[in-house]
């Protein structure tokens, strides 16, 4: 870990506060993973659980195909976690910007093997994401259904935080003009 970065340059916007830390984890919907590789290197985007007890980012992804290839127990990988706020003008151009949070977190993979934990961690997922979703609307997964995906947890071995607010020199501060989720397409 001495090859990376433990704080950052601007240390008026670190956040090193554990609470920080978990309250970004635990209001986050998705992660960029980024795996070593020979040539480039890999960034898996996906949707994670925040295992606060045992301090693991906790995610899953297609046993098939280029994760499934690259993610494998014992690399080293760097995680990302944004949220974003508003963007902010001022009197010069070069003090524009835009307010927002961050984890950085560095670790190594570990592909969960016992079955038993995967399906735990799999209901994890269902559990932060789809709990409003009453268990008589659907049908469970299954053991065999959830083969084709692997289960992964990287343990926070090294993790910072920034925060950038609108600062007291900003004119304006407003909401980016485009929209903040997806919208279905139009299906003809």
């Amino acid at each position: 870990m001495k090859d990376y970065p433990q704080s950052v340059r601007r240390k008026d916007r670190q956040e090193i506060d554990i609470s920080f830390l978990h309250a970004i984890l635990n209001n986050a919907m998705s992660c960029s993973i980024a795996i070593e590789k020979e040539g480039y290197p890999l960034i898996h985007v996906a949707f994670y659980h925040f295992d606060q007890a045992n301090n693991d980012i906790v995610f899953h992804f297609s046993k098939h195909g280029h994760a499934g290839e690259e993610i494998t127990d014992g690399k080293k990988a760097s995680i990302s976690v944004y949220k974003y706020g508003r963007l902010y003008t001022a009197a010069k151009a070069v003090d524009f910007g835009c307010e927002y949070q961050s984890v950085m977190i560095y670790g190594t993979i570990r592909i969960i093997e016992n079955e038993e934990e995967r399906m735990q961690a799999m209901n994890d997922f269902f559990d932060r994401y789809f709990k409003h979703i009453p268990k008589d609307d659907y049908e469970a997964f299954t053991s065999a259904q959830s083969k084709p995906i692997h289960v992964a947890k990287i343990r926070i071995e090294q993790w910072f935080g920034k925060e950038h607010a609108v600062p007291a020199l900003a004119i304006d501060a407003f909401y980016p003009d485009f929209p903040a989720v997806m919208k279905p397409r139009d299906t003809q």
